[in-house]
């Protein structure tokens, strides 16, 4: 693994622990996601430190270089990120439109009853 991309992957793990930190810190995020780009962040790291692991991988899956194994692994966990919060987002969704079916129900009894 080219040198280059171990400092992208030290310097990106750096940049993200203290951003998160600095999230928690103002409490604007929920420890759930903390604890996932905490260890995303410590991932990127590890590979940075141990190259050697990104070769084992690579050549373990039978993917042509260890840099591209890299890129798979982040990848693949931002794609799982994404699809995690989107399950999310469908869900509050559906209870914001149940909260608006509430709020319109007893908004339509108030001014029924004040009539």
């Amino acid at each position: 693994m080219p040198v280059m991309l171990r400092w992208v992957l030290l310097i990106g793990a750096l940049a993200t622990t203290s951003y998160i930190l600095h999230k928690i810190k103002r409490a604007k995020v929920k420890m759930e996601d903390a604890i996932f780009w905490v260890t995303f962040a410590f991932v990127l790291s590890i590979l940075g430190f141990i190259p050697q692991i990104s070769y084992y991988m690579s050549n373990y899956f039978g993917i042509q270089s260890p840099a591209n194994f890299v890129f798979l692994m982040i990848l693949f966990l931002l794609i799982e990120k994404m699809f995690t919060m989107s399950i999310k987002i469908s869900q509050l969704e559906d209870k914001i439109q149940v909260l608006t079916a509430e709020v319109a129900l007893r908004t339509h009894e108030k001014t029924k009853d004040t009539k």
